[in-house]
């Protein structure tokens, strides 16, 4: 993630939306229905297997902090990958605005 002054990436992961009960979108931690993530399993940890041409159940998340004030939009997100023995990297556009409340 190309992320902005004012944001500070401080982890990553990846999870089931069954766990979810759906995909979470820009969610506050500890807000009363901000899905518990330290409760499920991690998926980015060991890995896991998208079949060609399917849909994957398990969603990446990007565990953000704001350091302060926000000018930027995030337009770039890097994946790394596997396919067989070979490792891909792969940046795509993606969109993510932030901004504090004065």
């Amino acid at each position: 993630m190309d992320a902005p002054q004012g944001i500070e990436v401080i982890g990553y992961g990846a999870y089931n939306l069954e766990d979810t009960q759906g995909l979470p979108l820009i969610v506050p931690e500890g807000y009363p229905y901000t899905p518990k993530f330290r409760e499920f399993k991690d998926y980015s940890e060991d890995g896991f297997t998208v079949k060609s041409k399917k849909v994957s159940d398990i969603f990446y998340v990007a565990h953000l902090k704001v350091t302060g004030k926000i000018q930027k939009n995030v337009s770039k997100c890097r994946f790394e990958y596997r396919q067989g023995d070979e490792v891909y990297t792969q940046t795509l556009r993606c969109g993510l605005e932030l901004r504090l409340k004065k």
